[in-house]
């Protein structure tokens, strides 16, 4: 399965509520970035792209790019990552997501149906586009949006055939973002 999938970690945002990287943050003796990668690494082996500018990120190992077009977001981020892919199914995730599990992962792959350009998650009413499948192909629908200046993640997803799957409630807990020092500080104590 390896060869066939590409993981591509978005670790590009700016941590403004956070105030520093999150992908950085230590979880139990491990960057959240190094939980989400131990995921991932059953399923995609050493494919994982990571999409940022810091360069503390080299230490992974696995290759890093930055943003094609600088300070556009997720979608300039998807974007990116999906034009350095070469695969046709890409598993996305953002680096604020350090509980997911492989098992988790593993169910979402199952459940993506290829005849649809992305699989987003949702967990009770809140959609993530950022736990999700995309299409290769999705980076000229992100590139047109790119160019027009149309950075809402949500409102290109909408535009294409596109389906949502419900997070099992036994899992909810590994899809929570830790966006804020509240956040962070709640998950280590």
């Amino acid at each position: 399965m390896e060869n066939k999938i590409t993981a591509i970690l978005l670790a590009g945002g700016k941590s403004q509520r956070m105030g520093t990287d999150k992908g950085l943050l230590d979880l139990n003796g491990k960057t959240f970035i190094q939980h989400v990668c131990d995921a991932l690494r059953p399923i995609v082996g050493s494919n994982i792209l990571i999409v940022s500018a810091n360069n503390k990120y080299d230490d992974l190992g696995f290759l890093r790019v930055e943003d094609i077009i600088e300070n556009k977001g997720p979608v300039g981020g998807l974007y990116t990552g999906l034009k350095q892919s070469k695969t046709k199914v890409n598993l996305v995730l953002s680096v604020d997501v350090p509980l997911v599990t492989t098992e988790l992962l593993e169910w979402l792959l199952k459940n993506h149906d290829e005849t649809f350009m992305v699989t987003q998650t949702k967990n009770g009413d809140k959609t993530s586009p950022l736990i999700g499948v995309y299409d290769r192909s999705m980076q000229t629908v992100f590139g047109e949006h790119l160019y027009g200046d149309q950075l809402k993640l949500r409102r290109v997803i909408e535009e294409v055939r596109h389906q949502t799957i419900e997070i099992p409630a036994a899992w909810s807990n590994q899809v929570q973002n830790i966006n804020t020092k509240e956040e962070y500080q709640n998950l280590i104590k």
